[in-house]
Order: C-alpha cells, then sequence, then structure tokens
C-alpha cells in the first residue's frame, strides 16, 4: 500500500503523472520519489505507469532546451529509473516506444557527452550560458547580483556530471540498463512466440551499418579507457560485464564486407590501447583484478573474430593487407605498448580445423604482420621505435614465431648494431627465433663476427647486457648443433675463447659454465665418434701462444659429454692426451690446471684398467706435489683430489697403483682435518665457486662414500673431523642442527655406507653414545639428531647389543626427566617412544630390564594429553611384555612379570588413570594371548589385575562424570576438547582416562563390564550428545562403546548429529569420496559406530535405517555424515532379498530417494559424488532388487543431471565421471533390461555427450600453461571414459548379454508387460546366432543417433559456451581437442561398426551440409584406420 493506503500500483500512476507539475528545481526530488515508489511496487501484468515512465524520460532526454536535455541523460538516477522498467515492459510494447522516441540516438549522444569530460566547465545555472557577456563578472563574484539557483544535488546538473569520475557513474548506470536490456532480448527457444517477437524488434534497434554502430561503440570505448586510467580503485556495479555488452552490441549491426575496415578504423586504437593497459605494469588502480581479467579476456575474443580473423582471410584469399595498413597507422602513436598487443593478438589467433589453408599459409600471415609492424615502427623517433621493436621481438620469441632469417636479419641491422651501440636483448630474441640468421648467408655470417667480436670486449659491457651476451653465445652454440656444424664452433670458440696475450687469462662470456655444460649435452647429439675424433685431432694441432689454456677448457667441456660407450671408446684418451700436450707448470692458472685433472679424473674412471695405470703413472707427481703443497681453497686442487680419488677407485684391491693412490687420500685427508673440526656441510657446493674444507666433505660424503671405509680401515675409527659433522653443541643453531641431519641422510642413502658392517657399526656406536646420560640431556638437538639417525637405520644393521645399549642410555634418563628442568615436550617423547618401539621390535633384552622403566615413562606422561602419545605407550608395553611371554619363561621372564603385577598394583591416582588403563590393557591382554604365560595364570593374579582394571575403569567413568556434573567444568572440558580436536590433540583428563578405560574392557567379560559402568549409561550418553554438538570426534568412540555394549539405551541410534569435516574431491577420484576412504574430522569414527549400530541387527531394522535418513537430509556438514552412513548402511545391506509387499520399503525405494536427490540443481560437489556411488553400488551389488523403473530412472536421472551442468553458469565437468559410472554400470550389470528401452540409454549418451564437449575452452590470460595442460589431460580422460561408453554398448560382453543380472533380471517384479514387444529382425533369433552378435544388431539401430549428435555438436554453438560470454555473442562451433577426438575414435569407429548401410544413410540425410563434411570425413578415417578387414 500507497503512503496514503492507495494500491501501489495506484500510486505509481500518480506519481509518474506528477513528473510534469514543478519547477526545474524540484526534478531531482520527484524522480527520488519516483524510484522509491517503483521499488515498492511489484511486477504484474499491468505495465502502463512503466510505460508512461519511459516515454517521458526519453521524451524530456531528447526534446526541448538543449542543456535541459543534456542533464537528463547526465543523470544516473535517469538511468536507473529506464533499467528498472525495461525489466518491468513488455519487450513487443518496449520495442515500440523505444523506436518512437528514438532511444538509440540517445543512447548516442550519451555516450558522446560521457567520453568527452570537461572538469573545468562552470555549471550552466551559474555563468558561462550562451547569453552571458564575456566581460561579465563570475557567478560567486559580489558584483553578480543575479539571483542564483541552488545546486542539483541529485546529479542532473551538466557541468557537475562532465568530470570523469561523475562521468563514470553515469556510465555505469547506462552500461547497465543496455546490459539488462540487451539480456532480456537473449531470448531461449522455451519463450512464448511473442516474446522472440519483441525480442527481435529490440535488437532490430540496434542493427544498423558499421559506420553508424561506431557512434556508439567508439565513446563506449574511450569511457573503458578512462576508467581503466584512473588512480585508484572506486566499485562500480556489473564493471565486468561492459565490454561483454560492448560485443553484442556489435554483433547486431547489419554486417557488410567492409565491417573489419570500419574496426580497423576506428576501434582498433582504442581497443588495442586499453588492452595494452590492461596486460601492462602500467595499469592504474583504477580496474579490480576480476575485472581487468574478464576485459581482457572479451576484448581479445572481439579484436580477434572482429578484425585478426577477417584480416587473415582477406590475405590470404586476395592478399590484401589493407585492414593491417589501416591498424598499424591507428595504433601508430602509442607503439611500444600497442605493437606487441597487435602481434599478440595475430599470433595466438586460432587456426582453422579442416580448412584447404597450409600452415605455410599462416607463416606467410605472420611475416606480413611483422613486417609491417616493423616499417611503421621506422616513422617512429629513437626511443620509441627501438622499445616497440625490442618489445616485439620478445614476444615473437616467447611465441616461438616462425620469421623468416632475411627479415630478421635487416631488424638486427636496422636496430641491433647502430655504430658501438649493441641491443642485446634484440640480438638475444633474434638468436631465440632463428639461429640461422647469423649461419646461412654471408651477410649473415658478417653479422655475427660483429657480435661475436664484440663479446671479447667485456670491460665495454654493462653487468645485464654481459648476461644477455653470454646467453647468446650460448644459443649460437645451439644454432651450430642444429644446422650439424657443431664441428665450426669448436673453431669459433677456441678464437674467442684464447687470451688476446699469452699470460692473460681466458676470456669471461667464453669461458662461462653454462656454455661447457651446453656443449656438453651437444657432442654425442650432434656428431658422431668419426666427426669428434676429427675434432680432437684439429685441437691437438692448435698449440700456438694462449691456445693451450682455451683447448684445455673445451677439451673439459668435451669430456664431460661422452656417456655413451662408442664415443668413450673413439675419444676418452684422445681428450687425455690432448689435454697434456703441453707439460703442466705450477704457474698456470688454477682454473686451467683443474680442467687438466678433470679430464684425467672422467678418462681414468671411463678407459681400461691398464689405460688408468698409465694415465696414472702420467700424473702421479703432479698429482702429488698438488695435494701436499696446493692450498685447500683452490679449484685446481679439489680436481687434483678428484683424480686420485677416481685412480683408486679405479684399481682393484692390490692392484699396482692402488696402495700408492690410497696413500695420498688419506695423507691429505689428514692434512684436511689437522686444520680442526668441520662445523657443518656445504649442501651448495656444486652452485658456488669458492672450495672450503666442508666442500671436500661434503664431496666424499655424497660422490665417493667409500674413501670413508678406506679412512676405516686405516685408522679403525671414523675420523674425528668428520665425526664432529654429526654432533652439534647445546648452543647450537638452526643451521648446524640442520647440517647435521643432511649428514646422516647421506650416510644412510649411499649403499656402500649401509653394506660397510665397520662403518655401520662404528657410526651406530658413536650415535648412541650421543644419547648418553654423561653426553646429553634427551631434550637437546644433539640427541634429537642421534634419535633421528637410529630412526632411519634399518633394523637389520642394528645388532642385538646395539639395540640393548640404546634402550639402557634411553631409559638411564628417566630418573631426571622428572625435574622440570630436563621435561620433553610432546615432540620430543613421540621420537623417544618411536625409537623404543624400534628397539624393542625385536628381541632386545638390557640391563636392569624392569617393568618399573614403563611404569616411568607413564608417569612422566601424567601432564600430556596427547592420545596418540598413549597408544604410542601401549605398542611399547605389549611389545615388551611379549619379549617375556614368548617362548619358554624361565626365571628372567618370571622374575619380570611378578615384579610388574606388584608395580600395576601401585600408585592409584587420578592424574595417571589414563596411562595405568593402558599398561593394564596392554599386560592383561598380551599375557592372555600368550600360551606359555597362561601356566602362570594363577600365579600372576591377573583376576586380581581384572578386578584392578574395573576399579580403575570405575574411578574413571566417576571421575568423568563428576566432571559432567559441574556446568563450568563441562564447559571448559568441552572448550578444551573442541580446541584440541582442532589442532589434532586430544586433551582433558576425564576424558582422555574414559577413551582408554572404554578401550580396555574388550579384556574384562562382557557381562561384569556392563554390570560395572550400567550407572553410568545416562552420562555417557549425555557426555556423547554433548560432544557430538560441538564437533568433537570423540563423542564416536563413547557411542560405539554404547552400541556393543548398551544397545538398549540407543533407542534411534543413528537420529543424531552427524557433521563432518567437508572435504572437496576431484572430479576424476571421486572413487574417494565414499565411506571407505573417509578421511577428516570424525568420518572414520561415524562409519565405525554405523557397524557397531547394524552389526547385530536385521535386515528390516537396516532398511528402517535406511528410510529414516533418505526422508531426512540433513543440512551443511550433517548432510554429509548421513550420506556417509547411507553409503555404509546400503554395503551392509548386500544380498537383501525382495519386499514381501509393494508397499514396504525396500532397496528399489532408496535408489528412487537417492535419484531424486541426485536431481537436485544445487547439490554440493561431494553430496553429488556420494550420492552417485550409494547409486552405484545399490545397481550392482543388488540387482535383483532393482525394477525395471530404477533402470529407467537411473539413465533418465543422468539425462536431466547432463542437461542441468551443460547449461549451468558454470559447465559442471567434474559430474561427468560419476554420470559416466552410473551409466556404465546399467549397461554392464543390467543389459537385458535395455530391450525396448534403449531410446532412454540413447538420451542419456547424448546429454552425456554434449556436457562432455560444451565445456568452455581455458582462457590463456586467465590460467597458467600447466593448468591448461591439466584442463586438456583431463577432458582426454573424460572423452576415453565416455568412448568406454560405446564400446560397451556396441561390442558387449557375452557375460552382460547372456546373464539375467545376477538373478533379477528375468524375474517377475523386474519385468512388465511394455517390454514384450514382438521380435525385431535384430531379435529375431537365427541359427547359429550368439547372444553377442543379436545385441550388437539391436545397437545398431539405435547408436546412430549418439553418433548424429556428435556431428552436430560439432558445428553448432554449445549453450556453456553462450552463457559464459554473458552477452559476448556466438562463438562458433565446438573445437574438440586433437587428443579428444583420438580419445572418442574407439567408441565411434564401434557404433560405425555395428551400424548398417540403411541406417547411415539416414544419419547423413538427417545431418546439414556442413555436418555432412564432418561425417565423410569421419568415415573414410574409420574405412582406413577403424574398419575390421580380417576374417
Amino acid at each position: 500500500m500507497g503512503a496514503n493506503g492507495e494500491p501501489v500500483e495506484a500510486a505509481l500512476v500518480r506519481t509518474v503523472r506528477g513528473l510534469d507539475h514543478g519547477d526545474a528545481d524540484t526534478l531531482p526530488d520527484r524522480l527520488d520519489l519516483v524510484w522509491d515508489v517503483l521499488e515498492k511496487c511489484p511486477r504484474g501484468s499491468f505495465h502502463a505507469a512503466e510505460e508512461m515512465l519511459l516515454r517521458w524520460l526519453l521524451k524530456n532526454m531528447s526534446t526541448g532546451p538543449a542543456a535541459n536535455a543534456a542533464r537528463f541523460r547526465s543523470s544516473p538516477r535517469v538511468w536507473h529509473l529506464l533499467n528498472a522498467v525495461f525489466d518491468r515492459i513488455p519487450l513487443f510494447s518496449l520495442a515500440k516506444s523505444l523506436a518512437d522516441r528514438r532511444f538509440v540516438n540517445i543512447l548516442q549522444q550519451t555516450l558522446k557527452d560521457i567520453a568527452a569530460p570537461q572538469p573545468n566547465v562552470a555549471p550552466v545555472n551559474g555563468g558561462g550560458s550562451d547569453v552571458d557577456m564575456p566581460d561579465a563578472p563570475p557567478p560567486d563574484s559580489s558584483a553578480n547580483r543575479r539571483k542564483r539557483k541552488r545546486t542539483d544535488a541529485s546529479g542532473t546538473d551538466t557541468a557537475a556530471t562532465r568530470s570523469a569520475p561523475d562521468n563514470l557513474q553515469t556510465a555505469e548506470a547506462v552500461f547497465e540498463a543496455v546490459r539488462v536490456l540487451l539480456s532480456r532480448c537473449d531470448a531461449q527457444a522455451q519463450e512464448s512466440v511473442m516474446y522472440r517477437m519483441g525480442a527481435e524488434h529490440v535488437n532490430s534497434l540496434f542493427s544498423s551499418p558499421a559506420a553508424e554502430t561506431m557512434g556508439i561503440l567508439v565513446p563506449w570505448l574511450s569511457i573503458c579507457n578512462l576508467a581503466a586510467d584512473r588512480t585508484r580503485t572506486v566499485p562500480l556495479s556489473e564493471q565486468s560485464s561492459w565490454l561483454s555488452t560492448f560485443s553484442t552490441l556489435w554483433e547486431l549491426h547489419l554486417q557488410g564486407a567492409g565491417d573489419a575496415t570500419e574496426v580497423a578504423t576506428h576501434l582498433s586504437g582504442p581497443a588495442t590501447r586499453l588492452l595494452a593497459k590492461l596486460t601492462g605494469t602500467t595499469l592504474g588502480g583504477g580496474v579490480e583484478p576480476t575485472v581487468r581479467d574478464r576485459w581482457i579476456r572479451d576484448l581479445r575474443r572481439f579484436l580477434t573474430r572482429n578484425l585478426v580473423l577477417p584480416a587473415r582471410a582477406a590475405f590470404l584469399t586476395k592478399g590484401s593487407q589493407e585492414v593491417v595498413r589501416i591498424v598499424v597507422e591507428m595504433s601508430s602513436p602509442a607503439a611500444a605498448t600497442t605493437f606487441p598487443v597487435l602481434y599478440d593478438l595475430v599470433s595466438k589467433s586460432p587456426l582453422e580445423h579442416g580448412g584447404r589453408t597450409s600452415r605455410k599459409d599462416y607463416e606467410t600471415w605472420l611475416q606480413a604482420v611483422f613486417d609491417a609492424l616493423v616499417h611503421a615502427a621506422k616513422n617512429l623517433n629513437r626511443d620509441s621505435k627501438q622499445g616497440a621493436v625490442r618489445t616485439l621481438l620478445e614476444l615473437a620469441a616467447e611465441r616461438a614465431s616462425p620469421l623468416s632469417a632475411a627479415s630478421l636479419r635487416v631488424v638486427c641491422n636496422d636496430y641491433g648494431i647502430q655504430g658501438d651501440d649493441y641491443d642485446w636483448s634484440l640480438l638475444l630474441s633474434v638468436v631465440r627465433l632463428n639461429p640461422d640468421v647469423f649461419l646461412l648467408t654471408d651477410v649473415g655470417k658478417e653479422l655475427l663476427s660483429k657480435v661475436l667480436a664484440k663479446t671479447t670486449q667485456p670491460e665495454s659491457l654493462s653487468e645485464d647486457d654481459a648476461d644477455k651476451a653470454a646467453q647468446f653465445i650460448v644459443l649460437i652454440a645451439d644454432g651450430y648443433a642444429q644446422g650439424r656444424d657443431l664441428s665450426t664452433f669448436f673453431r669459433v670458440w677456441l678464437e674467442h675463447l684464447a687470451p688476446s696475450k699469452p699470460k692473460a687469462g681466458l676470456r669471461p662470456l667464453w669461458a662461462g659454465e653454462k656454455l661447457a655444460g651446453t656443449v656438453a649435452k651437444l657432442v654425442q647429439t650432434s656428431l658422431n665418434p668419426s666427426q669428434l675424433v676429427e675434432v680432437l685431432d684439429w685441437l691437438s694441432s692448435q698449440t700456438q701462444p694462449g691456445q693451450g689454456m682455451a683447448r684445455i677448457h673445451i677439451l673439459d667441456a668435451i669430456s664431460s659429454g661422452l656417456s655413451r660407450e662408442e664415443f668413450v671408446d673413439a675419444a676418452s684418451m684422445k681428450t687425455f692426451e690432448s689435454a697434456f700436450l703441453e707439460d703442466y707448470s705450477k704457474k698456470e692458472l688454477p682454473a686451467i690446471s683443474a680442467c687438466r685433472w678433470m679430464v684425467a679424473s672422467r678418462s681414468i674412471a671411463r678407459g681400461t684398467l691398464e689405460e688408468a695405470g698409465r694415465i696414472w703413472s702420467r700424473v702421479r707427481s703432479n698429482i702429488k706435489s698438488t695435494l701436499r703443497k696446493q692450498p685447500m681453497d683452490r679449484e685446481d686442487t679439489l680436481a687434483a683430489f678428484k683424480c686420485c680419488a677416481a685412480a683408486w677407485l679405479a684399481h682393484h684391491p692390490g692392484a699396482e697403483h692402488e696402495k700408492d693412490a690410497a696413500g695420498l687420500l688419506c695423507s691429505f685427508v689428514e692434512r684436511l682435518l689437522k686444520e680442526g673440526e668441520l662445523t657443518k656441510l656445504d649442501l651448495d657446493s656444486a652452485a658456488s665457486s669458492k672450495v672450503t674444507r666442508e666442500t671436500y666433505a661434503s664431496w666424499i660424503l655424497s660422490e665417493a662414500p667409500r674413501i670413508l671405509g678406506l679412512l676405516i680401515d686405516k685408522y679403525g675409527k671414523v675420523p674425528d673431523g668428520l665425526l664432529s659433522l654429526l654432533t652439534v653443541p647445546r648452543s647450537g643453531d638452526a643451521e648446524r642442527v640442520g647440517s647435521a641431519l643432511a649428514v646422516s641422510r647421506l650416510l644412510l642413502d649411499r649403499e656402500s655406507n649401509v653394506n660397510n658392517h665397520k662403518l655401520t657399526d662404528l657410526l651406530v656406536d658413536i650415535v648412541i653414545s650421543m644419547i648418553d646420560p654423561a653426553n646429553a640431556y634427551l631434550s637437546q638437538s644433539q640427541a634429537r639428531i642421534a634419535m633421528k639417525f637410529l630412526l632411519d637405520v634399518p633394523d637389520e644393521v642394528l645388532s642385538r647389543a646395539q639395540r640393548e645399549a640404546a634402550m639402557r642410555s634411553l631409559v638411564s634418563h628417566l630418573p631426571r626427566e622428572i625435574d622440570a628442568e630436563y621435561a620433553l615436550d610432546v615432540q620430543t617423547w613421540r621420537l623417544v617412544l618411536s625409537l623404543m618401539i624400534k628397539l624393542m621390535s625385536r628381541p632386545t633384552f638390557y640391563e636392569g630390564m624392569s617393568f618399573s622403566h614403563l611404569i616411568s615413562i607413564a608417569q612422566r606422561l601424567a601432564d600430556i594429553r596427547d592420545r596418540n602419545i598413549f597408544e604410542l605407550l601401549r605398542h611399547l608395553a605389549v611389545l615388551t611384555v611379549r619379549q617375556m611371554t614368548n617362548g619358554s619363561l624361565e626365571e628372567r621372564e618370571k622374575t619380570y612379570l611378578r615384579d610388574a603385577v606388584t608395580l600395576i598394583d601401585g600408585s592409584r591416582s587420578d592424574s595417571d588413570i589414563p596411562a595405568r588403563v593402558v599398561l593394564i590393557h596392554a599386560f592383561v591382554s598380551t599375557v592372555q594371548a600368550s600360551p606359555a604365560a597362561k601356566k602362570l595364570e594363577g600365579e600372576l593374579k591377573l583376576d586380581a589385575l581384572q578386578n584392578e582394571l574395573r576399579r580403575t575403569a570405575s574411578r574413571a567413568v566417576q571421575l568423568f562424570k563428576d566432571e559432567l556434573e559441574l556446568d563450568a567444568v563441562q564447559d571448559q572440558l568441552l572448550q578444551t576438547a573442541a580446541g584440541s580436536a582442532a589442532s589434532a590433540k586430544r586433551t582433558g583428563t576425564g576424558l582422555l582416562a574414559l577413551l582408554f578405560v572404554l578401550d580396555a574392557l574388550d579384556v574384562v567379560d562382557r557381562q561384569v563390564a556392563k554390570e560395572m559402568l550400567a550407572s553410568a549409561v545416562p552420562s555417557l550418553l549425555e557426555a556423547s550428545d554433548a560432544l557430538l554438538e560441538k564437533g568433537i570426534s570423540e563423542g564416536w568412540d563413547v557411542r560405539v562403546f554404547l552400541a556393543n555394549y548398551f544397545p538398549e539405551a540407543l533407542p534411534s541410534p543413528l537420529q543424531v548429529n552427524m557433521s563432518v569435516e567437508t572435504s572437496t574431491p576431484s572430479g576424476d577420484h571421486d572413487e574417494h569420496a565414499g565411506g571407505e576412504s573417509a578421511s577428516g574430522l570424525g568420518k572414520t569414527a561415524l562409519l565405525r559406530y554405523v557397524d557397531a549400530v547394524v552389526r547385530s541387527a536385521d535386515e528390516d531394522v537396516k532398511l528402517g535405517y535406511l528410510r529414516e535418513l533418505l526422508l531426512d537430509n540433513g543440512h551443511g556438514q550433517d548432510a554429509l555424515g548421513r550420506l556417509l552412513v547411507v553409503y555404509r548402511l546400503t554395503q551392509h545391506l548386500k544380498g537383501s532379498r525382495l519386499p514381501d509387499s509393494p508397499d514396504q520399503f525396500s532397496l528399489a525405494h532408496a535408489h528412487n530417494m537417492l535419484c531424486e536427490r541426485l536431481r537436485q540443481p544445487d547439490l554440493a560437489p561431494t553430496h553429488f559424488f556420494l550420492t552417485a556411488k550409494a547409486i552405484r553400488l545399490l545397481l550392482d551389488q543388488t540387482p535383483a532388487c532393482m525394477t525395471q523403473w530404477n533402470i529407467d530412472l537411473t539413465l533418465s536421472t543422468v539425462a536431466v543431471v547432463a542437461a542441468q551442468a551443460t547449461t549451468g553458469n558454470d559447465n559442471n565437468t567434474h559430474a561427468f565421471p560419476a554420470l559416466a559410472r552410473l551409466v556404465e554400470m546399467v549397461i554392464k550389470r543390467h543389459r537385458k533390461r535395455l530391450d525396448g528401452h534403449f531410446h532412454i540409454l540413447v538420451s542419456a549418451l547424448q546429454s552425456l555427450l554434449r556436457l562432455l564437449l560444451s565445456r568452455p575452452p581455458p582462457q590463456p590470460a586467465d590460467i597458467t600453461a600447466a593448468q591448461q595442460q591439466h584442463h586438456h589431460e583431463q577432458w582426454e580422460r573424460h572423452a576415453r571414459l565416455f568412448s568406454r561408453l560405446l564400446t560397451l554398448v556396441c561390442e558387449p560382453t557375452v557375460a552382460s548379454v547372456s546373464r539375467s543380472s545376477g538373478g533379477g533380471g528375468n524375474n517377475t517384479q523386474s519385468a512388465t508387460p511394455d517390454d514384450a514387444t514382438g521380435p525385431t529382425p535384430s531379435t529375431t533369433v537365427l541359427p547359429l546366432d550368439s547372444d553377442k552378435d543379436r545385441a550388437r544388431r539391436y545397437a545398431g539401430q539405435h547408436m546412430y543417433l549418439v553418433l548424429m549428435q556428435y556431428v552436430r555438436l560439432q558445428v553448432e554453438v554449445p549453450a556453456a559456451q553462450k552463457q559464459g560470454q554473458k552477452g559476448g555473442g556466438r562463438v562458433g562451433p565446438v573445437v574438440v581437442p586433437r587428443g579428444v577426438r583420438e580419445a572418442l575414435e574407439p567408441g565411434v569407429y564401434s557404433i560405425l561398426d555395428v551400424t548398417s548401410q540403411d541406417m547411415l544413410r539416414v544419419l547423413s540425410d538427417g545431418l546439414d551440409a556442413g555436418g555432412r563434411v564432418i561425417f565423410r570425413e569421419m568415415y573414410k578415417d574409420w574405412q582406413r584406420f577403424g574398419k575390421w578387414s580380417g576374417v
């Protein structure tokens, strides 16, 4: 009702009629009043007031004084009103009103005004009008005594709205109104005829020639540029849809042959500038990231479809470059940013599949665009053209564009080399694109000589240019290799690597490690052994001063690249001989000496024993001199050490030179360790050029661990210097601790170390000494490192004596660990208990072994509330007691067990109840399971221990009840338990004690346990409910106990909150969403509870539980828990019997309810997968309970859900695997029931095929390359899954067509009278005719419809892609990637195999011309590759 009690509709009419009453000053208030009434007015069948308002607004926007009309057009409120009435008036009437009032002209003039802001124009209501005198005083001057009108508060003043911020507010309102108008015109097939006619009338308003449409589109783009230029983000509603609406407007124009020229002339300039702003780094803060990504996608799509592709077509068909010329000309003012954008659009434009244009034609087109851009850059100033061409080439190199060498050579001459100024970024991009620019012609070789001459002058280059020059050299080497001319590069390398003066060093840009590594990789792939020998012979002939150093450096690179046997045999010794043509001199550079020793090292390692001896005899004296006299921080000393190690490893024990090399190694290690202990491992020695003592230790441990065995054999122990790497002082920092852990991993990862028993025994003894109480506390870093080392040692390495020594050291810490100063945290206790479990898992009887050690550990765990820690304690106790009860019981074992009974009967404080329960449970269960210990049952007084366990259990329950009776303690307990559950811990003494007591009652008589805890059942039930309400999974443990012992206390056991943690499954791995693999908060405990509830229940009770759960869906996490329980109940109902009456609830009814739930459009992904999996389980394991209705309902549900996923806002591709597996189960298990119902299967397959092919392709601007690759791989997996469905239908297995679906395929309840449709040609039983052949013929009568759908989808617009544009217009046919087509081929060929020629003719007649072309190619491929031509 209105303000005066009148209806809102009447109030709206009265308010609209009142717009003409009043002056201009009150107009904003009147418009606001209309807006308020319009918001309150509901939509109805009457629209006279809205149409009256529309015509009044359009009239005032186009007629009357120019200033007043401009104020109306620039008012956001006016456009908000238009937006509202656009959505209320029927399209037919709306189109007539818009045409009568020339709405398109109004829109064009409004956008023109908005796109040209004038922030300094004076208000219209003051001075500055067309009648003011030039010398009149300003409006705010005291000389101006004219009465001034008040300022328009609603924003209808023209000048006020022509500032940039206000203009964007007006543009926001205008764009939103146009978007709403066009979105209503997107008529669907289900709309009425009048609706579609009205939509066509509205669309026709914008159907003008391209030149006239530019009056709207040009200012539209200018406004988008204004928004992108803002310095800060101002929220604008629906800003992301601005450019998609822009594209829709263009698609409504009258198409003509000159459209591409019009776009190039009017839109290419502002569009490329906007795209450059959006994709560049200079974009201001005016556009949000999500809006920017959407704009980039929409603008790229528009320019590609309406500019790039037409220009390419004109070039390829007519050779015309007119559009390219116009675009380049329009973009030249901002060439540095727009030229790369243009080239990016051209290079990323999609190729035409199945057309007549070859890839060579596309390369020609790309070259023409590149040449046009480079030619246009010549007219720019020097800085602009240099930056534009450089960025253009970097982009081309990134895309690996096939540009011609001649064109790139011209670019190098014009832009890359300008006197002494070299643009290394440009040159680097050119060589990445095509190294042949510098290698093939004489001009190119001359150009290369200039560039390489510059690389010999590194002092003239900046650091950045030097890096790029070094990369240039590496790419040139790769270019020589690609041209099969790597031999020539060795000549170039030697020429530029050799120093100009004999005593100078190698030229740094040519002596880099990256170049040497690249050549090493190319040697065996680019040369054959004979060519390599020729290269080595030529290198040996280069003996000029300075060339020797360069030759040795090159030989080192060649030597490091030899691995294949034929190359090693041909060149290994030659590299050594060439490297040692000149004698070694102490005066040569360390880098050159290092290369010598590395060549010798590799030749020794690869050669025969005789060759190794000959090489060692040649270098021994020099190696010995280097290792004894040269400083250890030189790289040649490290290389000499490696060469000596290679010589020792190459000779077997007792060989001629083995002892000599071993002596040199040991003496050098002694020299290395004399300078003090090593502190840490040099983990980055390979990346660092600095040689330290730690570098030697790292190399020994990682690359030559056999040297450790040599040192132990000589000295009888591990050298203290190396051992210091494992030790950490009490104040050791984190880096030192990390280094020690890395050393321990290196020692254990090397097989030679593990197999060296002497080494492992020494290391283990040393590590065990690190946990001795006399050396360290368990809380210190050194002890933790030692325990981690022992945990990583293989079990078979630890001897019994070492295990006993380690246990003795660990238990020796117990007396002092009770002191708060030495107390251990949870992580350290986990480490200690894990190590004890590993040691006690094998026979370990350490000195003084007593049950008191376990009691001491339990006492020290009194303050810890981590349930996992007590589980480790239980495991340790079981292993320890089991060792004392296995085999014959001697006096030692008897004494241990008697003492254990005495100790257990000791302390009974409430604080250690959890630990005492764990120990009693472990002791009693282990002794009861031991045949030998049963003989001592009377002596050990197990009955007394069980009574003690019952008393402890009663005390724990009473303790828990006491806590529950105090509200404050209860709240604190629940809060603490909730926090521990979130952090994977279990806290609260009463709760922890109760959980272990309930777990330990399995060793107590069931009836006695029930009598003992009968009085506590209400408290336990209350406790479980309270815990579950808080989302604490321990509540399920309490309920499991109640279900096992007191099922009568749970009248409705499954009517409880089942909230569990929600996890998002993957679309391809929905199998993990089921109950068996459930993980997360409470899922496993919930399923244990369900198992306990239904363990003793009969089938009717289970079905009752299932019915209750399906009738109540729940919400949120509770709904997920209920689905988990439904799935588990379905598993328990395997082999269920048929119902006694049709009205009785059965699995068929459950299947029906699950299918209805699966059809819900807003079902969460996890719920969807669980529901689909439950349906599939019913179809699989209970086929006798499934009726024909269930089979048909399954297939129709798949069709409906697939259609919903296809037409939804976001294409739900994750639903495809679950739906496909449902169809697969029907085909496999219920094939006989498809007779007479095959049309439903075909409908389901067609819907699945549309869902498979209609997914929108990923946009490169939105996702990374890895994500795009994952998208295509997932698409191919789904295609293979669908292809499997087709082959199952067309090539059925014998079992699927001959069996009776597990006993239910032909029963009276499954069959219906309608199934007996009479014999058909495909089903008539012929002599010697198999069931499989009849099924294939029957499928051949229907499956051609699926093939027809596949062809049609490739020439139609998928709904998902069309809706994904939100007004972006037609995107063209479905582009199926090649991998998807190949995955679908087996299924498509199987359809063609079973389809008769008559059906193929029907298929061809049902296709249009484009579809027949696709089908013809498909049929030819089948005849060539897919059709069986054998017997």
